[in-house]
């Protein structure tokens, strides 16, 4: 393959591997906002409790009781739902950051194919500058004679 082959083939590799880590950073803050959520959630939920508690040691009637209730029965649906999403959002991140390593070792052996090339074709042009020095050294050495 030709270096300049080569050398488009290792561009889409690193770009590749950039558009992965930017969808593995975009998916790590999506975890953060949708663990932060429910750290929200969880925190809103023993305040209301506290407050619940207060209120029951007071006295409260049975509607406000059951309010209260149906109210810590939807936060418990609405953490549960968090949860999942963040497992989802966890799952993901792993799929990206696997797709990420697999980019990084592509655009790695495709990085190392390039250098390679770039050596052999070092070699052969040294080797053609060596020929070309010993003929002409030969020639001078045969004119002299």
């Amino acid at each position: 393959m030709e270096l300049d082959k080569l050398d488009k083939v290792a561009m889409l590799a690193r770009s590749q591997e950039s558009r992965a880590a930017g969808t593995l950073q975009r998916s790590q803050q999506a975890l953060d906002q949708s663990a932060a959520r429910r750290s929200q959630l969880e925190q809103f939920k023993q305040e209301y409790e506290q407050r619940l508690q207060a209120m029951a040691s007071t006295g409260m009637d049975a509607r406000q009781l059951a309010d209260y209730r149906l109210f810590l029965r939807n936060l418990n649906d609405a953490i549960s739902h968090q949860d999942q999403e963040v497992s989802r959002s966890e799952a993901e991140l792993e799929t990206h950051r696997e797709a990420l390593v697999d980019r990084s070792l592509r655009r790695s052996s495709v990085d190392e194919l390039v250098n390679r090339g770039r050596l052999d074709l070092l070699r052969e042009t040294d080797k053609q500058e060596q020929k070309q020095s010993d003929e002409m050294s030969l020639q001078r050495h045969d004119s002299g004679a």
